[in-house]
């Protein structure tokens, strides 16, 4: 009843999961992520300090910003970095 699940077109034995309203998430999430990564990608050496980061406000996302940091870092876009003035986050270099 709540349409979460979907039946598929080719086989109707098989059902797919559909989730109401995704695409609006869906949209804040890539354009948090852009934002985010072009915040760093404007600073000097592409790196910053964590605490710093995580004071910003996001323009165009609904969602926390330590949610990104996190998706980032998560998803190979941000790394880490341990310093004696506190944690920093860097685009890894390709």
């Amino acid at each position: 009843n709540a349409g979460l699940l979907t039946r598929q077109l080719i086989d109707p034995d098989m059902y797919w999961f559909a989730i109401p309203s995704i695409g609006k998430l869906w949209k804040g999430l890539l354009q948090g992520r852009n934002e985010l990564l072009s915040l760093i990608k404007r600073k000097r050496h592409k790196e910053m300090f964590l605490a710093e980061l995580e004071k910003k406000r996001l323009r165009f996302s609904p969602l926390d910003v330590r949610f990104h940091i996190r998706d980032l870092i998560g998803s190979g876009h941000l790394k880490t970095v341990q310093t004696t003035s506190g944690l920093i986050v860097r685009i890894p270099k390709d």
